[in-house]
Parts: structure tokens; C-alpha cells; sequence
């Protein structure tokens, strides 16, 4: 409730700025609503070169990748800030080493690890509950810093709300290397020839911003008899796609 109360107070709050410059003749003022763009924006710059595929691309949905770079979906004022704040918490352990590796013919895989030391690769990640085994996605890109940066062992380090930790040392994979680089290829033929990924579910599709680019609008829910019923909770993909 108090969160839903501080997200409509955001909102009016922006209306009644936007208001006030519509109706003034005074030019418009940069406020704190184009600061978090801004930094947003300079956070998550576009790769924009279809050869070079990032680590967080190759190891997740790849039609999210795709559609992030071919129909950018926009993101709400709530979901930069919590971005920021995710960033800002893990800054401050962080000694980011930038890098590339070959994935391919005219294929490359480029990422940054958050702290890259003489003898191991670590990354940080910030949770809602610590898990008891590293996340998939986590693992595969973790293990492709590690052939990034030619090290034998990797850390993956959670933390809580709570300030609670959680640490993995994991050794490098080859096979899930050659598999990483496999999806890049395979994103970037996809990108080159204009060809939709397919789904790849997921509970991350419950909160992706491309979420109805990809299943029915609830409002479509309803023509389906068990939709309405409120009996049927998976997600039915369009027909078309």
C-alpha cells in the first residue's frame, strides 16, 4: 500500500511540473526526472554493432536482446531508480575490468566484470532472497569472464535486502563456454537478418518490458473461458510468433 501511495504521489507530482512549464513561459528546467534519464541512458549505452554481442545478452532471453535493440521498450521512472539503486549499492565493491573474447567468424562476445583480480573473476548481484545454488544466467556469465580474462575460478557474491551474503567459487567450463558463444552467433545472424528470436519462458517474463510483445494482453485474457475463471495462470504465447 505505501509503495502504491509513494508511486502516485510520483506521479502527480511530475503532472503538475509538466503542467507548470506548459503554462509558463519561462524555458523548461532540467529536473530530477531528466537527471535519472540521463544517468540511465549513460549506464545502459546501445551496442548498436550487430558482430558484438555482450555477456548479459548471450546468457539470457535472446528475443529480449533482440527486441531491446530493434524495438526498445520504454522504461518506467520506478525501474531506472531501482536500476540506480541495484548499481549504486555494488559500486563501491567494484573495480569493473572491461574486455572482449572471439565468439565466432566476425563474432565477438564484450562484457565487464565487476572486479577482475590476479587470481579469480568476481561478480556481485543484489537479490530479494539468497539462493542456495548460483543462477543460471549468473554461471554463464561468470564462466565467460573467466575465458574473458584467462582465470581458472570465479566468485559469485549475493547480497539481500538485509545485508545478508551468499558466496560461490566456481571453476571455468569449456562446454558451457562454447555454448555461450553459440548464442551469440546465434544472435547476431538473428539481428543481421531481421528475425524475431523465439520465446524462451521464464518467471523473468512475468516483469519484462516486452512482456506483451511476446503473450496476450490481459485484456485478451478474458476471451478465454478458464482466463476469466481465474483457473489457468500460464502464459499463452501468440499464435503468429
Amino acid at each position: 500500500m505505501e509503495e502504491q501511495i509513494i508511486h502516485k504521489v510520483r506521479d502527480k507530482l511530475k503532472i503538475g511540473v509538466d503542467n507548470y512549464r506548459a503554462a509558463s513561459d519561462a524555458p523548461a528546467k532540467v529536473d530530477v526526472y531528466d537527471v535519472i534519464e540521463e544517468v540511465f541512458a549513460d549506464l545502459n549505452p546501445g551496442i548498436g554493432d550487430e558482430s558484438n554481442i555482450s555477456i548479459d545478452e548471450a546468457s539470457g532471453c535472446l528475443r529480449h536482446a533482440y527486441l531491446d535493440r530493434k524495438q526498445p521498450a520504454e522504461h518506467t521512472h520506478k525501474q531506472m531508480i531501482t536500476a540506480l539503486m541495484e548499481k549504486g549499492a555494488m559500486s563501491v565493491l567494484e573495480k569493473p575490468v572491461e574486455g572482449s573474447i572471439e565468439a565466432g567468424s566476425n563474432v565477438k562476445l564484450i562484457g565487464r566484470a565487476d572486479r577482475v583480480e590476479e587470481d579469480v573473476v568476481m561478480i556481485f548481484r543484489r537479490v530479494q532472497a539468497l539462493p542456495e545454488t548460483p543462477y543460471a544466467q549468473h554461471f554463464i556469465q561468470l564462466n565467460a569472464y573467466l575465458y574473458m580474462f584467462g582465470k581458472e575460478e570465479g566468485v559469485i557474491v549475493y547480497f539481500d535486502s538485509e545485508g545478508n551474503e551468499a558466496e560461490f567459487q566456481l571453476p571455468k567450463s569449456e562446454k558451457l563456454f562454447r555454448e555461450t558463444q553459440r548464442r551469440a552467433r546465434i544472435l547476431t545472424t538473428l539481428l543481421k537478418s531481421n528475425i524475431v528470436p523465439t520465446i524462451e519462458p521464464s518467471p523473468r517474463c512475468n516483469d519484462c518490458p516486452h512482456n506483451e510483445k511476446c503473450y496476450y494482453q490481459s485484456e485478451d485474457k478474458q476471451k478465454w473461458g478458464l482466463w476469466a475463471r481465474g483457473k489457468w495462470r500460464e502464459l499463452k504465447q501468440k499464435p503468429f510468433l
